[in-house]
């Protein structure tokens, strides 16, 4: 049985993941990186700095499943070709 602690080494570790890589639809049933094209594979703090400093819109019905959602982002600077998205989990850091 997990304690605690190791629950927050769980999150730490997944969040820690989510500055280097992205989200594959084969995988999870989520599109999408959690950094920028400029950002992906660098170990740093811009996931973080992501969740608070850019604009993140619903996008419902990932797939055409009405249990899969995620955030898109809808600000100025979006890179039409590449994705970035949040899940309600990261968003759940800051609010």
């Amino acid at each position: 049985m997990r304690n605690q602690d190791d629950s927050w080494r769980l999150t730490l570790a997944i969040s820690g993941v989510h500055t280097l890589g992205s989200a594959k639809q084969e995988n999870s049933g989520y599109e999408g990186a959690w950094s920028s094209r400029e950002n992906m594979g660098i170990f740093n703090n811009q996931y973080f700095r992501n969740i608070i400093a850019k604009g993140w819109s619903p996008e419902l019905k990932i797939g055409g499943n009405p249990d899969k959602n995620a955030w898109k982002r809808i600000d100025a600077g979006v890179d039409p070709n590449h994705k970035e998205m949040m899940l309600n989990t990261d968003l759940c850091f800051v609010y």
